[in-house]
């Protein structure tokens, strides 16, 4: 996938999360990243295995607000 980020890069980086999840179990930490645009977003990256999501293109599109949206998202 190489010259592609953001949203076109979501659900294929959501299932690879899950195969390395269900490949590793809880033992490991997983980063989710890829095509995070929104609070639900970071939360589905989440309910895909990851412990920790990041966000870099969604910060560039949507600014500093995407963060605390985020972070409301996975309170929940």
């Amino acid at each position: 996938m190489g010259g592609l980020s953001g949203r076109p890069v979501f659900e294929a980086s959501n299932r690879v999360v899950g195969q390395l999840r269900a490949a590793l179990g809880a033992g490991y930490p997983i980063i989710g990243v890829g095509g995070v645009m929104s609070g639900a977003d970071a939360r589905a990256k989440r309910d895909a295995g990851a412990d920790v999501v990041q966000i870099y293109t969604g910060l560039i599109y949507r600014g500093p607000a995407l963060v605390s949206e985020a972070a409301r998202a996975l309170k929940g």
